[in-house]
């Protein structure tokens, strides 16, 4: 009699706690793509001024949420680790290697007058498009944004991503490594293809394969920050690869 009371107990505490995770799991998961949505999609035809701010806030809202959450909802503690030189070493070799790969690929594109010249062609007009609205059409505004990507962009998205998702999927139903990093990174591939699509069109073979390189990109810089508890080694990784791309988009400003 005792011992069920207690079970009974025990299920009226959990059920409000695992409904709450699981709130928490879904925001984090999806917020992403409903914000690359919201400003790439559905904010297009929106005045500038809105856009940008659409944009601030909705990226402060991500990027504040793991912290605010984690120390005012979960109550858990945590260490900001220093870097792990074997991650840093693994990771940077691999962005370095991917990172150049896209800018040669682009530049080649670029320069090409064959069956990529439309592609490249159109890449151009929507990324001018988008930046002249802006006033980031030039190369001078370019730069900043540039540096802001590759450097702090890309470290918010791996604590974001590597840390805090992995972590509250891997909790909310105990998963493994595999299948946890699998759907934590599958999400992070998700606000991808949105934009991708964006850019290239969503019929388009390399929105998709483009998507799926950001997935197994996504599981190199889980699988670094599982070998070394650091998020360092993806950050660096991340952040050559963010430069590559935006190399690429250096070259098509005027």
């Amino acid at each position: 009699m005792d011992k069920t009371a207690d079970e009974t107990g025990k299920s009226s505490e959990t059920s409000p706690r695992r409904t709450r995770d699981a709130l928490i799991l879904l925001f984090t998961l999806f917020f992403p793509s409903v914000l690359t949505w919201a400003y790439f999609v559905y904010g297009k035809g929106l005045d500038p001024a809105i856009s940008k701010y659409v944009y601030a806030v909705g990226k402060t809202i991500q990027f504040a949420f793991p912290v605010a959450i984690t120390a005012f909802v979960l109550k858990e503690r945590w260490l900001v680790r220093k870097p792990n030189r074997r991650g840093l070493l693994v990771g940077g070799l691999f962005g370095l290697v991917v990172g150049l790969a896209i800018f040669l690929l682009g530049r080649y594109g670029l320069s090409s007058n064959g069956s990529l010249a439309p592609l490249f062609d159109r890449l151009r007009e929507e990324l001018l498009a988008r930046l002249e609205p802006l006033g980031l059409a030039n190369r001078g505004a370019f730069l900043v944004l540039f540096v802001f990507y590759s450097v702090c962009h890309s470290g918010l998205e791996e604590y974001y991503w590597r840390w805090f998702a992995f972590r509250r999927v891997s909790a909310f139903r105990r998963l493994s490594f595999v299948p946890a990093a699998l759907v934590a990174n599958g999400a992070f591939m998700l606000h991808h293809i949105i934009l991708l699509g964006v850019y290239f069109g969503y019929g388009n073979w390399l929105t998709w394969f483009s998507s799926f390189g950001v997935f197994v990109g996504g599981l190199v810089w889980q699988t670094i920050y599982r070998r070394t508890d650091s998020v360092y080694g993806g950050w660096l990784s991340h952040g050559l690869i963010d430069a590559g791309i935006f190399a690429v988009g250096f070259l098509m400003i005027p």
